[in-house]
């Protein structure tokens, strides 16, 4: 068996077997995004944007689109964005510093 989530609910942040990720909840709403399954032990993380095509297939896809990825190391708690490769820090468990940590990366 591996890590690998079913679904969670792209707003609440609410797995079927009632585990919640608050602090990628607060961000998706906050940021206009959406909860999306990866891995129970990394955790899910959050797409902001739509998937933009600015010409016919094989055009490359997800232009426009943010993910941004929570977790911790032993600097403490961080918001990860994916295409920059850049790094906020936020209070462990503060869901409101994770929202301005990653407001300013999608700034």
């Amino acid at each position: 068996m591996t890590g690998e989530m079913e679904r969670i609910d792209p707003i609440t942040g609410e797995e079927p077997d009632g585990t919640t990720w608050p602090i990628h909840a607060a961000i998706a709403k906050a940021l206009g995004g959406e909860v999306m399954p990866f891995d129970k032990y990394q955790g899910p993380y959050i797409v902001i944007g739509k998937d933009v095509r600015i010409s016919n297939p094989p055009a490359p896809r997800h232009l426009g689109v943010v993910c941004l990825w929570v977790g911790e190391d032993e600097d403490g708690s961080y918001v990860y964005r994916e295409d920059t490769d850049t790094t906020a820090q936020f209070f462990p468990g503060d869901c409101e510093d994770a929202v301005q940590a990653a407001r300013e990366l999608v700034a």
